[in-house]
Parts: structure tokens; sequence; C-alpha cells
């Protein structure tokens, strides 16, 4: 198990990760497209970079959620060109679709096999929360 101390930088080096990668994506001259031109695998590694730091810093939110976010991100990368004039690129698209999946199918894959193997547990976390029961009614006929 990690110490604190290495949780957080852990966290902290993801942050910078994704914040990198989220400015590569909207710099006004498209820095990766700049030093790369037309270089797909340089949209994957980003998209990858992104999604997966996305689940380092933020371990609370269900993973669906990530993943929904990370592909409504794609399409507004994808469609952003669109916007000044410019063709959108079918390549490039596929391109940032890869490297969320990259990040995505592995979690879900993981999750897939613990339930092949019969990891179910039997109630929600919140359902087993004593202080999350329902309140008591002030109605006698409710009882």
């Amino acid at each position: 198990m990690f110490a604190t101390a290495q949780l957080r930088m852990l966290r902290l080096t993801a942050t910078l990760g994704v914040l990198a990668g989220a400015m590569a994506l909207v710099a006004p001259l498209a820095i990766p497209g700049t030093l790369f031109p037309d270089a797909v695998v340089v949209d994957v590694v980003v998209f990858y970079g992104a999604t997966a730091g996305a689940y380092a810093i933020l371990p609370f939110v269900r993973r669906g959620d990530i993943a929904m976010v990370a592909m409504w991100l794609v399409l507004a990368v994808g469609v952003a060109p669109s916007v000044v004039g410019r063709e959108l690129s079918a390549a490039h698209m596929f391109a940032h679709m890869a490297g969320v999946a990259m990040a995505v199918l592995p979690i879900y894959i993981a999750r897939r096999r613990q339930v092949a193997q019969g990891d179910t547990r039997p109630y929600r976390r919140r359902e087993a929360d004593t202080l999350s029961a329902p309140a008591p009614t002030a109605d006698p006929a409710a009882r």
C-alpha cells in the first residue's frame, strides 16, 4: 500500500500530466500538431495520458463517468476544427478514441474478470453504511 506522501505525489504528477495534455489539446496552434504534423500517434498518447491521469487523480469518481467525459472530450476536440472552417479528420478522431480505449478497457476487463470469478458484493457500499439508514417517520401509521 502506498504511503500518504507517495499517494499525494502520484496524484500531483497525474494532475500535472492531465493539465499538460489539456493545454496541448486546446493551445491556439495545437502544439502536438505543430511539432508533429499529422502524427496520429501523438493524439493516441495525449488522450491516453489524459484519461489515465483522470483515473489516477479522481479515485472516488465512478469509472463509467470518467470514460463518458473522456468520450465527450473526444467529440469536442474532433468537431472543434469545423468551428473555424476546417475539415474533420477521421484518422485523428479514431486516434483520440483509441487513446481513451487504451486507458479505459483494462479497467473494465479487470472488473469483468472479478465478476467471472464470483467477486460480487451482496450489498452496495452505502446500503451497509449505518449512518445512511432512513430517518424514522413521525407518522405512526407508517410504522
